[in-house]
């Protein structure tokens, strides 16, 4: 038997973990590159397969290699409706899998028919608006367990070390010097691979507005309309891979985000970050990240541009973009992963 063939029969030996993220344009991708993140943490002591449903149609390829790079198996979930998915997924449960769930929309009820086909449920929820009934929830939020409705055996993980990065993130910070604000200062701004309310427009016209000689690198998903053309300090970047968006992280001076994932990476980088929201499942880690100092305040991104274009003002003298936050994320990747070991050995 070949190397390949000996490595590939001793992965189908590993316990299985199915980890079910939808992404597209329409509902973004964010649950899609966290559930990745996780797969690559668990590669070394699972066979990982993970199952997505796209409403806009066909899966992109910004997923088929971010499934790639984690090391893991893909089912695609090909329906013409998210019903039809979800049975598609029942379908693919074994009984000795562990199942994930990471999105806010698996009801109570979805949550049991998969508890009751798999060893054990793992859901990922930022939102807690449902009850659950997974033998353990996670949330990268500041949240506790009182936040959450649970069954009494559900065990709960949650705070911003919970977190699941990609690779580079979890890299040595470079050692940065407190920032000064400059008067032509490298920013690098993410908005959302999907970007449904065309925000990176609207924020590119006013960081540049209250920055004239700003150098703005901009992130933006393949699909993100944008009609402000680049120039020498202003570069738009599609398609951007993890270790790319590490390296623009590492140049720039501070970052613009919402308060999501992508915060958690900057953090990773030890980027200073003015971040606001946009979308309900940002508001808790906005409004805890500003009572704790993590980043600048620019509150709801769809006020006016007027409203906007202050708190970037008064952002830019926020004590928050002298620092960063410094969170163990490497050391906390053990943590899950042992969580994961421990649910397979257990008893359900």
């Amino acid at each position: 038997m070949g190397t390949s063939a000996t490595l590939s029969a001793m992965r189908d030996e590993l316990p299985r973990v199915m980890l079910r993220a939808d992404a597209g344009s329409s509902i973004g991708f964010g649950h899609f590159v966290r559930t990745s993140a996780l797969a690559a943490y668990l590669r070394n002591d699972f066979r990982c397969v993970i199952a997505s449903f796209n409403p806009d149609g066909l899966i992109s390829d910004y997923q088929k290699n971010l499934v790639k790079d984690s090391g893991a198996e893909f089912l695609p979930l090909t329906a013409a409706d998210i019903d039809t998915a979800d049975a598609i997924f029942l379908n693919a449960i074994e009984k000795s899998d562990i199942v994930v769930l990471d999105n806010y929309y698996f009801s109570t009820s979805y949550q049991h028919s998969v508890r009751e086909k798999a060893h054990a449920l793992v859901c990922i929820d930022d939102v807690h608006d449902r009850h659950f009934v997974a033998d353990a929830v996670m949330t990268f939020c500041p949240l506790s367990r009182s936040d959450f409705s649970l069954e009494p055996y559900t065990r709960f993980y949650g705070g911003m070390e919970w977190s699941f990065l990609r690779e580079p993130f979890l890299q040595p910070r470079i050692a940065r010097k407190a920032n000064e604000i400059k008067k032509q200062p490298r920013v690098v701004m993410a908005i959302g691979g999907a970007d449904p309310y065309r925000l990176t427009d609207r924020m590119i016209g006013l960081v540049t507005g209250v920055i004239p000689d700003v150098n703005l690198d901009v992130i933006a998903g393949p699909t993100v309309e944008t009609c402000t053309p680049e120039s020498d300090k202003l570069h738009i970047w599609r398609r951007m891979d993890a270790n790319g968006m590490a390296s623009i992280f590492d140049k720039a001076d501070w970052g613009i985000f919402p308060a999501s994932t992508v915060c958690v990476e900057a953090f990773s980088r030890g980027l200073p970050v003015a971040a606001g929201f946009y979308v309900d499942n940002q508001k808790e880690i906005y409004s805890y990240g500003v009572r704790e100092g993590w980043f600048a305040p620019l509150g709801y991104l769809l006020d006016s541009p007027e409203q906007i274009a202050l708190r970037l003002e008064n952002a830019m003298e926020s004590p928050a973009l002298n620092k960063s936050p410094d969170f163990d994320f490497l050391a906390r990747k053990k943590d899950i992963v042992e969580v994961f070991k421990s649910l397979q050995t257990e008893e359900t």
